[in-house]
């Protein structure tokens, strides 16, 4: 059954409402690529599994309705002009297609311009920690290449607003421009494309939007060992050689107790990057709480060698010689951790039992007295 849309948007604090008579934004849309507009550039669907793999990958929620754009669509733009009036020009020139319009990108650059804006916690400051929330949707026309994008739904209760990035040589703002994807679309076709979005006013900034829906504590929230494994694994889906994504799962797998599994994935991520010390100090754990510590030792020493001064491999090798009865070795290494650093609580621990093992009673009751204090 056909429906009737209305969307709405703010400008200069006046309510513009824009109706797509009998068929919703995106039967619009469908009907003029299919009409063959000469205008509109738009990209065949994708599977929806690809997006979901993305929202599990990162841990996000993307917007029913911009999955439901990117499913049939996959990005792409209402040129300026006819096609014709583009030929022989490339596309970052002046009047080039993508450079002249708004540019809906396709699955894969959202996926390489959101890990790069994850890799710079843009807008959300380099002490954020958790999963990172902003999703890339659209380049806007002109030199300033505005940035139109949404925030993931994860803890929300309806879908996110889409907001615009507005940089100049002296000022950047950031604020909504439109209440969902779906009235921002329908905004979009209704325009031909070039919906005015630096006329909108009155409207919340991303920043007021990110403290009153607590995005940044959304974002934080720790993760169980059974829901990294499931994003690691997704991961593994986009990116097959990518070997941290091993370890991480190899390192949640461990914590399971799920100990063939995590040497699986170190196995995994040291063939990949076999210069890499902490794949090696993890899997040296692994072997040095479910087998042999000889072995284990092996592991740990490549990690201390490769990375001499780093206290945590330090402290995995002393904890081997310990269990290997080498305690003049063991406590040699939880020395020189602790000749630098006198309260790293690792190398207190370990020390104490290797303190024991000697029958130094006092100075391990001093280790443990040290301990108490520090915790």
């Amino acid at each position: 059954m056909m429906m009737r849309y209305q969307g709405c948007i703010l400008i200069n604090y006046l309510t513009i409402c824009i109706m797509a008579d009998t068929l919703t934004n995106f039967e619009l849309l469908e009907k003029r690529v299919w009409q063959g507009t000469p205008k509109y550039i738009f990209n065949s669907r994708i599977d929806i599994d690809r997006l979901e793999t993305f929202e599990i990958a990162y841990g996000i929620v993307l917007s029913e309705s911009y999955k439901q754009f990117m499913e049939r669509f996959n990005g792409g733009m209402i040129l300026a002009h006819s096609q014709s009036f583009y030929t022989d020009m490339l596309e970052d020139e002046p009047d080039g297609q993508k450079w002249s319009s708004y540019y809906f990108f396709t699955y894969n650059e959202v996926l390489e311009k959101y890990r790069d804006l994850r890799l710079d916690k843009w807008l959300l400051g380099d002490d954020f920690k958790g999963v990172y929330p902003i999703i890339p949707i659209c380049r806007t026309p002109g030199p300033e290449h505005n940035l139109l994008f949404m925030f993931s739904e994860k803890g929300l209760n309806a879908e996110s607003p889409v907001f615009a990035m507005f940089v100049n040589s002296n000022i950047s703002s950031c604020v909504q421009v439109a209440s969902d994807f779906n009235t921002f679309l329908g905004w979009y076709v209704n325009s031909e494309g070039f919906p005015p979005i630096g006329q909108v006013t009155g409207t919340i900034s991303c920043h007021a939007f990110t403290d009153e829906k607590n995005i940044v504590e959304i974002a934080g929230q720790k993760e169980t060992h059974l829901q990294i494994i499931k994003r690691s694994t997704a991961m593994l889906k986009l990116f097959p050689d990518d070997s941290w994504s091993y370890c991480t799962r190899g390192n949640a797998h461990f914590y399971n107790r799920e100990a063939n599994l995590a040497l699986n994935d170190f196995n995994k991520a040291i063939e990949l990057e076999e210069n890499e010390s902490f794949f090696y100090h993890c899997r040296g754990d692994v072997v040095l709480q479910y087998g042999s510590a000889r072995k284990a030792l092996i592991d740990l020493d490549i990690a201390v060698k490769l990375d001499p001064d780093n206290n945590m491999f330090l402290t995995g090798r002393a904890d081997a010689f310990l269990k290997l009865g080498w305690l003049d070795k063991a406590l040699a290494d939880c020395n020189r951790i602790l000749e630098k650093d006198g309260k790293y609580s690792l190398a207190l621990y370990v020390r104490e039992r290797v303190y024991k093992a000697m029958g130094e009673d006092e100075l391990a009751q001093a280790d443990s007295d040290l301990i108490d204090e520090l915790s």
